[in-house]
């Protein structure tokens, strides 16, 4: 029974093999940090709305319908 590595042509180290899944996408940072802040921002604007809204209370007609 022959040795591992024994035979003249045959590596002493197994080379580790391709395999076969490719490899994950790296995540691209500059995207999710710009999707992140540009969602953060829109909220921002959302709730901003709504409290000029409560707070300017009657004068805006179209909200005196709905219970603010």
């Amino acid at each position: 029974m022959p040795e591992p590595g024994g035979a003249p042509n045959q590596p002493t180290e197994l080379a580790p093999a391709a395999s076969p899944e490719p490899e994950a996408p790296r995540t691209q940072w500059f995207y999710y940090i710009l999707g992140l802040s540009l969602q953060t921002f829109l909220w921002f604007l959302l709730f901003l709305a709504i409290t000029v809204a409560v707070l300017v209370g009657n004068k805006l007609t179209e909200f005196r319908y709905v219970g603010f």
